[in-house]
């Protein structure tokens, strides 16, 4: 569970530029009514102070004539609306950035550009924000505003997390806050302290992810920065529900809910919804006596899990009346599993599609794009000689006017030509076809030729695999692409043709790691031992494999069987696809396991020893013990090996 609150993007109408900025004769007037808005701190709590320091500076606005003053009010404006409105945040940073180019004013096009990047950003538009961004940081780093470029760099780095590049991220907040330190900006360095601390979370480095946390909240405190105090202790909490402290984390994550709600930030509001909604949902997974019930957690699993349910579907709410769209993606997919849980297939399979909806409408993969490419040349095609056809048509017309003798010699080479077409259309949809089999599994493909759609079975006890290459990541480093493709795609042709001798569908391989699933689309008993036999010829085959330039690499098995949901989601780019609890765990094994060996669950043992593998005399089941699994608590697993 990575933090769930990272989210601040800095302000780029700080008091410091402000003061700045407005100390020339001709900004004079308006000293007192901006400071007012941006240090005081003399207005009305929450949505009203936010509402109040917007009227007032529109007020402001409207006599003001178009000079530096009014970009810099338009760009406040901009950047006040990210949290409210982004449509009206868009629009005045629009203005701002068209009047500071007209007046030729680095430093104005550098602020409308950074808070255009934060309302984008808000949008869940990351191509457009990072421009943005990366315009302001250039203009910034020209004039050398040292605290223009830690703004655009910070700004930077949470896009870069959001997009999954952590490495990235953890660059540029490094590079903020070194800046930040330097000139003593606080705010910015409590913001990057935040945003760092959730890629260490997600490394599982809890020490330094709560050591960041514990400053950044000692500094908002310090400067009575109530909406940085409710995000770090959302972050807080979510870091305790990470390592499992479940009780700790609901008090974090309330206390949080309570300041969003003080504050009036929507945005954050439907983030704490969703997160206590998690937390409770994670509760009800966990086996009895490892969570002391308290004023906040029952006794009763069920009640856990219906208070996750009703948290998440609120946070949902939330998200679509303010258009939060990665809200709407994280806490969708959460509302699934809580449904799946509960055992109503139905409402999950409803929940996910929305999840991949959302997500598909915010984010692409290098399979969809290669897809889409397939599909608009096929069109482009097929286009192409639907007008050369036209065209003939029409040829063949005007040549029968003038030599009706010549009119069958036309006719004939029109309808050769036109079978000619007809046949590479045959042609082109056996290609079509070809590449769909390829994606998905036969009856699913032909049940989707026939318009079913969306596919959704439940499959009672599966068993499934999954296959990481440890180390392929520092392997990719530096090297030429075409040689890491090269090595990937050997690698999974030889588990692609494993996985058609043991009788395995392989469902997907995400970056170095390859799964896979027996027991559907066709049921069969004996699932767990099919998957054995694969995940034992693999561990044979690939020992001591070595990569073309003679680096070894290691491989990581985790097996896990029970009931999964399996559909095909989406209305353009198809996948088939599966889910359950019995598949994050799975992946849990991979992850928690050894180089070189394949791990199991103890559920997983029972069912091997109950439709046992045809050499069930040679396999050696040994005991791993108890290990913590990250969202499962401590579970009893085995590592699997030839006698």
């Amino acid at each position: 569970m990575s933090i769930r609150n990272a989210l601040h993007l800095k302000n780029n109408c700080h008091p410091t530029y402000m003061k700045k900025n407005l100390q020339s004769g001709k900004h004079r007037v308006y000293i007192s009514i901006l400071f007012l808005l941006t240090i005081t701190g003399s207005l009305p709590p929450a949505r009203a102070q936010d509402q109040q320091k917007i009227d007032s500076i529109i007020n402001v606005l409207a006599k003001t004539k178009d000079d530096t003053t009014k970009i810099i009010l338009l760009s406040c404006l901009s950047f006040n609306y990210s949290t409210l409105n982004t449509n009206k945040g868009i629009k005045y940073g629009e203005e701002a950035l068209e009047l500071s180019k007209k007046m030729v004013w680095k430093k104005g096009i550098a602020l409308a550009s950074g808070n255009l990047g934060i309302n984008y950003k808000a949008k869940s538009d990351y191509p457009k924000a990072l421009e943005f961004e990366l315009k302001a940081l250039s203009i910034n780093q020209e004039i050398e505003d040292q605290l223009g470029i830690a703004t655009n760099m910070g700004n930077i780095g949470l896009l870069y997390a959001n997009r999954g590049d952590t490495s990235k991220a953890l660059e540029y907040y490094r590079k903020a806050m070194k800046i930040d330190e330097k000139i003593d900006n606080k705010n910015g360095l409590a913001i990057n302290l935040v945003n760092a601390s959730s890629i260490y979370d997600q490394k599982n480095d809890y020490p330094h992810a709560l050591d960041y946390l514990m400053k950044a909240l000692n500094i908002y405190k310090q400067t009575d920065n109530r909406k940085g105090v409710a995000a770090a202790l959302s972050n807080i909490g979510t870091l305790y529900a990470s390592q499992n402290k479940y009780s700790e984390a609901l008090a974090y994550d309330f206390d949080a809910l309570r300041m969003e709600e003080a504050n009036g930030n929507k945005t954050g509001i439907a983030l704490n919804e969703g997160n206590i909604g998690e937390v409770y949902y994670y509760i009800s997974r966990t086996p009895d006596g490892r969570i002391r019930p308290d004023s906040l957690v029952s006794f009763s699993k069920t009640a856990n899990l219906n208070k996750g349910i009703f948290f998440l579907k609120k946070s949902i709410e939330s998200c679509k009346k303010i258009d939060y769209l990665r809200g709407m993606i994280k806490f969708s997919k959460s509302l699934s599993k809580a449904y799946l849980s509960m055992g109503d297939s139905r409402r999950a399979m409803e929940e996910y599609v929305a999840y991949t909806e959302t997500k598909d409408s915010v984010f692409s993969t290098e399979s969809n794009l290669r897809l889409r490419q397939i599909e608009m040349a096929h069109d482009k095609e097929l286009k192409d000689k639907e007008l050369s056809i036209e065209k003939l048509k029409n040829e063949n017309f005007v040549l029968s006017i003038r030599n009706k003798r010549e009119e069958r010699n036309y006719l004939l080479a029109g309808i050769a030509l036109l079978l000619l077409v007809i046949y590479f259309i045959i042609k082109e949809r056996k290609k079509t076809e070809k590449l769909l089999l390829n994606i998905l599994p036969q009856k699913i493909a032909v049940r989707l030729k026939k318009k079913e759609h969306p596919i959704a079975d439940h499959f009672e006890n599966v068993s499934i695999i999954f296959i990481d290459m440890a180390g392929f990541t520092k392997f990719a480093e530096n090297r030429d692409p075409r040689e890491t493709v090269s090595t990937l795609n050997e690698v999974f042709t030889h588990f692609d043709h494993l996985a058609e001798k043991h009788g395995l569908e392989k469902i997907k391989t995400i970056g170095d790691c390859y799964m896979a699933v027996a027991g559907l689309p066709d049921e069969r008993r004996d699932h767990a031992a099919a998957t054995v036999a694969m995940a034992l010829e693999i561990k044979e085959t690939m020992k001591g494999y070595l990569a073309k330039d003679g680096t070894p690499i290691h491989f990581r098995i985790g097996l896990d069987c029970g009931a999964v949901v399996a559909g095909v989601i989406g209305k353009k780019k198809f996948i088939y696809d599966l889910w359950g609890d019995a598949v994050n765990t799975a992946s849990r094994m991979e992850s928690t396991g050894e180089e070189g060996q394949i791990h199991c669950t103890d559920n997983f043992k029972k069912e091997v020893e109950a439709f046992p593998y045809e050499h069930a005399a040679a396999i050696t089941f040994t005991n791993r013990g108890g290990i913590e699994v990250k969202s499962k608590g401590v579970m009893q697993t085995w590592f699997i090996s030839l006698a």
